[in-house]
């Protein structure tokens, strides 16, 4: 990322295919932004927070792009450097009323959150908040997944910060920023020919490849093979019909959070086994079977199927933005258990999927995304968006039709992400971020979405939801809890006594 920032900042970036899914996946019901809700132990002033950005504005040069797509589509959109950039059409102040609480404040934040981006500037906001209780401030990111995954997101968000409370500024780079004009629309015609006609050669090269190396090749095509059918056979197995599967979501989102500490999570796994993945796996799956339970949803043994990202960055892709992220979908019972027997049937999963390669296999397989025409997957996207808002929009309208005409499981039933943050303190102008909570995309009929982040010793489960779809995503919260405090009275009695025990923090 430094490097970036100083040899870099005024090239233009065509995109990936993982990155331009997400552009051509978005819908205004369900917008492609990840982001993060962030709480500070005292007021900031929205001067203080944009001069705070603006001295860092060279640290994150992405933030000062914009997209340029190609005519016809030639090629995916590239970023260039935006002209007319202006921090104060991304840092946004907001005054919460007198006497606000948190409830007040976390209706303001995600009306904050739900409306797409611009794709006329830099993909990225931030929204200060200003009169929560107890004297605090909030901001809330919004960064477009085409720009970042969990990982890039979170080290972009260490570099807009500090380590310390009295940290200087960093060095400011010895001449101003000076963005490059944007591209004509012959240059742009001219450059994603070139890029075309550069990927094509790029394929022609790895099909020679593979015809200097058939073994290699052949392994290759068998492991994508496999995976492909196993794929099919996996999306034709039937899962749970949970209520916030039902309809199609609308651009409205509710919040709740949970927070634990992560030594305490450590102590459920150095005392019950599995890695602390499983360990949060087994508290959303418990949490989840429970609550269909209570809300009378009929099993009939179907599995609940979760999608958790992978991060396939190697060594030297650390720092890399864009998305560099694969995919397991473990099964997992939908009928309640006791805790310490989910963690046990999650630990199964999981090796289970681990020792097939299977997120590998889907790495591969995505690569194969490359060969489709940007034309097509453009063109495609847009007739498939376009259906949805105008479904969801239909929903709005008339929710008993919505309600009678129950659409079946998307082929997951909700997305579990986990992503690792610093373990320290990090402060914005001097103020010291107490609590951070992930925020995640929700669409089609995906109604409930968990990010996990891990900041300063505790770990927090952003449940992101569609109120219509699930009124009470406080309840889904209250119940991942309980699983917690089930799995900690289980690491104390395997421990002998010797587990020091602490309840959940339960938010909003």
């Amino acid at each position: 990322m430094a490097d970036e920032g100083k040899s870099s900042v005024k090239l233009s970036h065509r995109m990936s295919t993982q990155d331009a899914s997400f552009i051509y996946g978005e819908s205004h019901s369900g917008p492609l932004h990840i982001g993060s809700l962030n709480i500070f132990d005292s007021p900031i002033d929205y001067d203080e927070i944009l001069e705070h950005m603006a001295q860092r504005m060279h640290l994150l040069p992405r933030y000062r792009q914009r997209l340029a797509f190609a005519p016809f589509n030639l090629a995916h959109a590239t970023l260039e450097d935006d002209p007319d950039f202006d921090l104060r059409n991304h840092v946004k102040p907001h005054s919460l009323p007198d006497g606000a609480d948190e409830r007040t404040f976390l209706a303001a934040a995600m009306a904050t959150f739900e409306p797409i981006l611009d794709r006329n500037k830099p993909l990225w906001e931030m929204h200060l908040f200003q009169g929560l209780p107890h004297g605090r401030s909030a901001v809330v990111w919004k960064v477009h997944h085409c720009l970042v995954d969990g990982v890039s997101g979170m080290e972009l968000l260490t570099v807009a910060l500090d380590f310390r409370a009295e940290a200087p500024p960093p060095e400011q780079p010895a001449l101003p920023w000076s963005p490059q004009p944007l591209p004509s629309a012959l240059r742009s015609f001219a450059t994603a020919l070139v890029d075309l006609a550069q990927n094509r050669l790029n394929e022609a090269r790895r099909l020679a490849g593979m015809i200097d190396a058939p073994r290699a090749a052949l392994k290759r095509a068998a492991t994508i093979a496999n995976y492909a059918a196993k794929m099919t056979a996996m999306l034709g197995r039937r899962i749970v019909a949970s209520p916030w599967n039902a309809g199609l979501v609308s651009s409205a989102r509710s919040l709740a959070w949970l927070k634990v500490s992560f030594a305490d999570l450590r102590s459920i796994r150095n005392a019950l086994g599995g890695t602390a993945n499983d360990v949060v796996l087994a508290i959303l799956s418990e949490a989840a079977a429970r609550y269909l339970a209570e809300h009378g949803v009929r099993a009939d043994h179907a599995p609940l199927r979760i999608g958790c990202p992978v991060n396939v960055r190697r060594g030297g892709e650390s720092g890399a933005l864009g998305n560099r992220v694969s995919m397991m979908f473990p099964e997992l019972p939908s009928e309640p258990m006791g805790a310490t027997d989910r963690l046990q049937a999650v630990i199964r999963e999981t090796n289970r999927i681990k020792s097939a390669g299977d997120a590998q296999a889907l790495e591969l397989m995505m690569e194969l995304g490359d060969l489709v025409a940007p034309m097509l997957l453009g063109m495609g996207s847009l007739v498939g968006t376009n259906a949805v808002d105008a479904a969801a929009k239909l929903a709005a309208l008339a929710p008993r039709v919505a309600r009678a005409a129950t659409l079946p499981p998307p082929g997951i039933n909700f997305i579990a992400t986990n992503v690792p943050g610093a373990q320290v303190p990090l402060y914005l102008a001097g103020r010291e971020m107490v609590e951070m909570v992930g925020l995640v995309p929700l669409g089609a009929n995906l109604g409930y979405n968990v990010a996990i982040v891990s900041y300063n010793q505790t770990l927090v489960f952003g449940m992101m939801a569609e109120p219509r779809l699930m009124p009470d995503v406080d309840r889904m919260r209250d119940l991942a809890g309980d699983v917690f405090n089930e799995l900690m009275a289980a690491a104390k009695a395997q421990a002998g006594g010797a587990t020091a025990r602490s309840a959940p923090s339960r938010a909003a």
